[in-house]
């Protein structure tokens, strides 16, 4: 079984890959690098590629304009586009997926090379995969990771970019031989949304693993921090995450800036990405000077730590020495799709809160590590800081629970229930595609809990709401919508 990932956003290499080098360098890498390699471990496996954009940028690393990058003897990473061609963006990055396509296809004959399965990362690369498909007998399979519904629920600014957006979501949703989704927030209440036809008859829940560390230990981190802060012996409140408004991580600093007590007690560390060659004005950009204003404002120069650059180890090690200073992870985000920081977070032991919106609500259903709370109260965060800060009672029941339950989430699993997913949506005589619109009974979902069904957090724009999706015409044609 040969087995083709599809991610074309952000710098994806082999590791170590930069995170937070690029807006779109996040936990989607993580995930497709991780997914691949497990099922490239899989028995029936032959080869696992990983298809992303070329691009050339020597600030971002030249490996990103070389074709193939071997990952291990049975994973590579095959990059596809014109020479010179620059890094792009998500919403621009779009623009090169009809070029893809043909290269692809184009890539595929020469080689004389057929895909058993093809798995798309965001819908960009879903609308790639389907456009193989319309030429190639290949079942396409689909995971959205996060929804562009999502962004309108946290208010982001209406514009075409994002209609055409939610468009290629819908599409893909529609079309997909079958779509695979980490959390039952997802399958219950995000992808209702989009009232693609049949779509529950192809949906698969799969966990994914718990992201694979950096062997730093608590004593690298404690290095890292050690110019940042004036008292770095105090707990720690740590979060880490893309500095974008969605990530909630000013909301975070302003509880924290607001309290004296957890300023006396603890010390806050936000790693925001890297904060060199940001664009002036961009959605990054402003968060940072939200965050450096904040810390300016309340005089919290000695207390909260805004690093402006980290690699692998230094993420490792801060988890580490969070755990060992007795702090506590936090992840504020006004929608989370799913989480794998906080499952990093379990694996050193370190307890956590999060938004009560999204993912986060599996994992702790399944590892009982922490809180959750909603991302628009300040004081229900700042209480539960207090707590979990206060008591070594509860601090000890949550690590303790962290380390025992964080095994619940595995990449070997992942790659087996991937793989027979592949298999049930893939005639096994003839590698004809039935089509996304088959009628065969719902697939069971894995699930970590069975609570009762919870309804969708928010309330949607009146352009997005009713039977069917009220796009308007500026979404464009060239994805069927």
């Amino acid at each position: 079984m040969h087995i083709l990932h599809i991610a074309l956003g952000g710098c994806l290499r082999a590791p170590p890959v930069s995170y937070g080098l690029t807006p779109d360098t996040g936990g989607h890498i993580a995930y497709v690098l991780e997914a691949a390699r497990a099922q490239a471990c899989q028995p029936g496996v032959e080869h696992v590629t990983i298809l992303t954009r070329r691009f050339h940028d020597p600030a971002l690393g030249s490996i990103h304009d070389t074709m193939h990058e071997p990952v291990t003897a049975k994973l590579s990473i095959l990059r596809l586009g014109p020479g010179n061609n620059p890094y792009r963006e998500k919403d621009a990055a779009c623009l090169d997926v009809p070029d893809l396509t043909r290269r692809l296809l184009a890539y595929m004959k020469q080689r004389a090379c057929r895909f058993d399965a093809i798995h798309a990362h965001f819908a960009d690369a879903a609308q790639l995969a389907l456009g193989v498909r319309a030429v190639v007998p290949v079942p396409v399979f689909y995971t959205p990771h996060a929804f562009g519904l999502d962004k309108l629920l946290c208010g982001a600014p209406r514009n075409a970019a994002l209609y055409r957006r939610i468009a290629r979501e819908r599409h893909a949703l529609t079309h997909a031989d079958g779509v695979i989704v980490s959390t039952r927030d997802e399958a219950e209440c995000q992808i209702p949304r989009y009232d693609s036809p049949d779509v529950t008859t192809r949906l698969r829940l799969i966990a994914p693993g718990a992201p694979t560390l950096d062997p730093a230990p608590a004593s690298h981190g404690a290095r890292f921090l050690a110019p940042f802060l004036a008292k770095p012996g105090k707990p720690l409140i740590l979060a880490i995450a893309r500095p974008v408004e969605k990530k909630n991580l000013l909301h975070l600093a302003r509880c924290y800036a607001r309290s004296p007590q957890l300023r006396a007690r603890a010390n806050l560390v936000i790693l925001a990405g890297q904060h060199i060659g940001l664009r002036e004005g961009s959605e990054e950009a402003r968060v940072i000077s939200g965050l450096c204003d904040l810390r300016r404002t309340y005089g919290m120069e000695d207390c909260m730590a805004l690093p402006p650059a980290h690699d692998n180890a230094d993420v490792a090690g801060l988890y580490r020495y969070a755990a060992r200073s007795k702090g506590v992870f936090v992840n504020p985000a006004l929608h989370e799709p799913f989480g794998l920081t906080l499952l990093e977070a379990a694996a050193v032991g370190l307890p956590v809160i999060a938004t009560d919106r999204g993912g986060p609500i599996d994992i702790l259903a399944g590892t009982g590590h922490g809180l959750t709370v909603s991302p628009d109260d300040a004081p229900a965060l700042t209480e539960a800081l207090s707590q979990i800060l206060a008591s070594p009672r509860l601090w000890h029941g949550f690590s303790r629970a962290a380390r025992e339950r964080a095994g619940l989430f595995g990449w070997q699993s992942y790659g087996a229930e991937s793989l027979a997913f592949y298999r049930s949506r893939s005639p096994v005589s003839g590698r004809t595609v039935t089509g996304a619109r088959s009628s065969t009974d719902p697939l069971p979902m894995r699930s970590y809990s069975d609570p009762a069904p919870r309804p969708p957090s928010g309330t949607l724009p009146s352009d997005v709401t009713g039977s069917r999706l009220c796009l308007p015409a500026i979404v464009g044609a060239e994805i069927g919508a």
